[in-house]
């Protein structure tokens, strides 16, 4: 063997050692429950504001610590609305038996999607991570709370999850290197690319509009990136309405009416992405266009929206196995795992919701596959209750 193929040989052998014992790294990690020296783990949350995946997420989460140990079996108290988290920490703090855990209730902390509460709840949260160090791990919810935290002005561990995407919104470096030694973040890099796929196969469009805030954080959430990569890579245009960043729901949901009645002539289908204007209460005004000019729409999130008549989307049977990957990675780390060391890249498994009345009304019907292979399917556009 001359000297250089030598060479090259052992080089390849020391990758595969090198990657083999960060592998044996993680996997060396127990996730059986254990405490902190005797003492209660304690736990934190934060997070953007009111949405249903967080709530979803926390209460599988929770009936996941209890399956593995980490607290005693209970039963988990119903929310009286489906976004709110409150009830849930109120449960955790209060009600649960654990020797492992505590869920201070001075350690929940929400910014109400608003702008001046978010600037005014950060430094007082930093200041309580790297001061008081009272908190083991901290709950990252949604990508507000994971731009907050995901920073070098604490060292508390934190896991940050259900982010629409953490690379574009600048919380992480790559999906492979959250850059940060406490920090892990979930992300899922694919999932707009799987969405607009299917939406493609079963549409054909050639044109595709977008409404989003005209900022970083509205570009994110609507994935703009990848929409447009994949726009390339398929032939298709995209049609963008941008809207402008400003507070107030009542501004929101009018801006987005707007972005959906300028769209609408224009576009042979929409991708409907998060954003606040997005609800219950304007759903039916958003729709009106896109039913008129028969356009096809795909809900990039909101699946609870089909029901009153998005076409289509994809929807988590539940959030089981997303809740048993974030409480491997969350004992993992209270087992003395750096979180920048651990994984953070999980495709959450997706399944096809449909509304055939919705289907009906714009003049489409669904491939027999489709149907057959549906979760869920609505046979009729339910009102909203502010409808009723």
């Amino acid at each position: 063997m001359n000297r250089s193929i030598k060479s090259i040989a052992i080089g390849i052998l020391c990758l595969l050692a090198v990657f083999q014992m960060d592998v044996c790294a993680q996997e060396a990690y127990e996730t059986k429950p254990i405490t902190n020296n005797g003492k209660k783990w304690r736990i934190g949350y934060l997070e953007g504001g009111p949405y249903a995946n967080y709530q979803s997420i926390l209460k599988a989460m929770t009936a996941s610590l209890m399956d593995s140990g980490w607290i005693q079996h209970a039963p988990i108290p119903k929310c009286q609305d489906k976004n709110e988290t409150r009830t849930l920490w109120n449960f955790l703090s209060t009600k649960i038996q654990s020797d492992y855990l505590e869920f201070p209730s001075d350690a929940y902390w929400t910014s109400e999607w608003d702008d001046a509460e978010r600037e005014r709840l950060k430094p007082v949260i930093i200041n309580r991570l790297k001061t008081d160090k009272d908190i083991d791990l901290i709950l990252a919810f949604g990508t507000w709370a994971g731009q907050d935290l995901a920073n070098n002005q604490h060292d508390t561990s934190t896991m940050v999850l259900s982010v629409s995407n953490a690379v574009q919104s600048g919380i992480i470096k790559s999906v492979e290197d959250s850059g940060f030694d406490h920090i892990q973040v979930w992300i899922d890099p694919n999932k707009t690319e799987r969405q607009l796929r299917l939406f493609h196969e079963i549409i054909g469009f050639k044109r595709l509009g977008l409404a989003y805030q005209n900022n970083a954080d509205g570009k994110s959430y609507a994935a703009v990136e990848d929409v447009l990569k994949l726009s390339r890579e398929l032939d298709f245009q995209v049609i963008e309405c941008l809207m402008p960043a400003k507070p107030g729901s009542a501004h929101k949901e009018a801006e987005l009416i707007r972005c959906h009645e300028q769209l609408a002539p224009k576009i042979d289908a929409i991708y409907i992405t998060d954003y606040a204007g997005l609800s219950k209460k304007s759903i039916t005004k958003l729709l009106s266009p896109l039913f008129k000019h028969q356009v096809p729409m795909f809900a990039q999130t909101r699946y609870d929206l089909i029901k009153n008549g998005i076409l289509m989307g994809e929807v988590r049977s539940d959030f089981k196995a997303d809740a048993e990957f974030y409480t491997g990675t969350f004992a993992k780390i209270l087992h003395g795992a750096k979180p920048g060391d651990l994984s953070q890249k999980f495709e959450s498994p997706l399944k096809i919701v449909i509304n055939l009345e919705s289907a009906k009304k714009i003049g489409f019907r669904f491939p027999l596959d489709i149907l057959a292979g549906a979760f869920e399917i609505h046979e009729t556009i339910e009102k909203p209750e502010n409808e009723k």
